[in-house]
Parts: C-alpha cells; sequence; structure tokens
C-alpha cells in the first residue's frame, strides 16, 4: 500500500503546539499554493484564512449613523475623532483593550479632539462613543 502524504513542502520554519485550550499548526516560508472551487465552495490549500468578527458589541447600537468620524485607522500614534452634528456636552469616547480591559476615557468638547494611543502597544482596541452614557457607535482602532 503506498504511503499517503497530507502536506509536504520545504519551510524556512515551523511547529505544532498543543495546549489545554487546543492546538495550533503555522509555518514560515510557503512559496507556493493550491486552490480550487466549484459550485458549493472553495479550498485554498497552504494559506492561512483570517477571519474578523464584526459583531463585538452584541446588540444593536442606537444609530447607525452617528455623524462621527475616526482617522487614520490603522494608526502609529493619535486618532483624530471628528464630529459633525452633535451636542459635544453628552458624548464621550472609552476605549478597551481586546480583552475589556477600559483604558481610558475621554470627554468629547470640542468638534475635532486628538485620542492619544502613542503610549498603547500595537494591537487591536475598541473605541465606544457614548452619549449621555448610551452606546452610539463601536469602532476598532488598530494600532501599529
Amino acid at each position: 500500500m503506498p504511503k499517503l502524504v497530507a502536506q509536504q513542502d520545504i519551510l524556512s520554519a515551523g511547529c505544532d503546539a498543543t495546549g489545554n485550550g487546543g492546538m495550533v499548526t503555522w509555518s514560515v516560508g510557503l512559496v507556493a499554493y493550491s486552490a480550487w472551487s466549484n459550485t458549493t465552495g472553495f479550498l485554498t490549500e497552504g494559506v492561512q484564512q483570517p477571519y474578523e468578527i464584526f459583531n463585538i458589541t452584541g446588540f444593536e447600537e442606537l444609530k447607525t449613523n452617528p455623524g462621527i468620524i475616526i482617522f487614520p485607522n490603522p494608526t502609529s500614534g493619535n486618532v483624530t475623532l471628528r464630529t459633525l452634528d452633535h451636542n459635544l456636552k453628552s458624548l464621550s469616547a472609552c476605549i478597551f483593550d481586546i480583552k475589556g480591559t477600559r483604558l481610558r476615557t475621554i470627554a468629547i468638547d470640542a468638534e475635532e479632539i486628538a485620542i492619544p494611543m502613542e503610549d498603547l502597544k500595537p494591537a487591536t482596541y475598541i473605541l465606544n462613543i457614548l452619549e449621555k452614557d448610551q452606546l452610539v457607535k463601536t469602532y476598532k482602532i488598530i494600532k501599529k
């Protein structure tokens, strides 16, 4: 009976790791991959497939278009928050890390404010905009 090989490639690095929470396999240096598709789906062999979960709050936000612009995103320093049509006395912003720990709360007291992020590590952060302590909008901020 012939020997079956599931994957075969020459890589510069790679590892299998197992723990109480599960297992992960990674590799560095893949130079080729194959892709197949038909009417029911597709398969990409040899490429890690990232995914994101966008519903991070678990409930409907109160406003769909709050008139707030956040830029630049991703950022390597500060993020600028610009309000278009709000009562500024009732708005605030909270930054959370991906584990849900509140890092800072900022009063939104001008039409454009800088939210300091230079001191934060490169990661993904959650920025909640609140109006009178009610959630208006949630943004995902990527710090490079």
